[in-house]
């Protein structure tokens, strides 16, 4: 089966929620199309702003049914598979590759600590799992677990491991983690505040959920950086920043559901136990909304 690279802007998707507490997929397939049509290179499902963690097997499985009939190759479509067990993403791997996913992201959802061989034999399963490319997703803040360079160095040695979106915060891993690979392992944007990879043209992808509330202007920042623009992709994440930084202090996923609301495009959710933003702090997405679209 021929599958399409992940790379560009990839939406950290959102998961629509319906009064019910159900998906609302009727809702979610116009959120992609609109984003589609702001240019958006790539999708990503049950990302951290897509709540992975938040949602049953049976429902993650049914999400990537519904959206990759929906996509229809239009772009590549990449799956959050992260679970508290090695079987479920076991599960969610062989699913993915038999139901329209391009490749898988996988973080490890931990209560008990893993050791580095308890990692590594993790990831070496799911990998085994299907012949999907995996994006290592290495989210240390959320996920309680860091993927040092050290680590990923020992993880490269598995065929299908390709990518990891970095979220440490730490730029120097955009540098060291393909030397240690031998460029392998190439490394994705993670963090919607660090503007240094794509300036330089050293990321593949950027994976953010600002682009769940404005697309157009991720593309023309990506854009402009891909095509050695330095001083305007500067100028455009500039423009960006007062929304990322908001993702980065209340949480992106709050950040891009109260977005979304504010923009008359309502999304529901996010799933409780996690709420939406209070008054005030959705006053100042509103506020970075306005200074966007001026």
């Amino acid at each position: 089966m021929a599958r399409m690279n992940i790379e560009g802007v990839s939406l950290f998707s959102v998961t629509p929620i319906a009064s019910d507490g159900s998906i609302d997929f009727s809702r979610w397939k116009k959120h992609l199309d609109e984003a589609l049509a702001a240019g958006i290179h790539s999708l990503t499902l049950f990302g951290s702003t897509g709540a992975n963690g938040y949602f049953t097997e049976a429902e993650k499985m049914q999400a990537l049914e519904e959206m990759a009939r929906h996509v229809d190759g239009r772009i590549s479509i990449m799956t959050g598979i992260g679970a508290m067990t090695t079987a479920e993403s076991v599960r969610l791997s062989r699913h993915a590759a038999d139901h329209g996913a391009d490749a898988v992201l996988v973080v490890p959802l931990n209560y008990w600590g893993p050791t580095e061989r308890e990692i590594l034999t993790h990831y070496e399963t799911v990998a085994a799992a299907s012949d999907l490319p995996v994006w290592l997703y290495n989210n240390p803040g959320l996920a309680g677990i860091d993927l040092t360079p050290a680590i990923v160095q020992k993880l490269a040695a598995i065929p299908n491991v390709v990518g990891m979106k970095d979220s440490s915060g730490d730029l120097s891993r955009a540098l060291m983690v393909p030397k240690l690979t031998g460029g392998k392992v190439k490394v994705g944007i993670g963090q919607d505040t660090l503007i240094l990879e794509p300036a330089l043209a050293i990321a593949p992808a950027w994976f953010t959920g600002l682009a769940n509330i404005c697309p157009a202007a991720c593309v023309a920042y990506w854009n402009a950086a891909k095509a050695g623009d330095v001083a305007g992709a500067y100028a455009a994440g500039m423009k960006l920043f007062p929304l990322s930084e908001l993702g980065g202090r209340y949480g992106i996923i709050r950040v891009a559901h109260t977005g979304m609301d504010l923009l008359g495009k309502p999304a529901g959710g996010p799933r409780p136990p996690i709420l939406g933003l209070e008054p005030d702090a959705a006053a100042e997405v509103k506020a970075a909304l306005d200074a966007l679209a001026a």
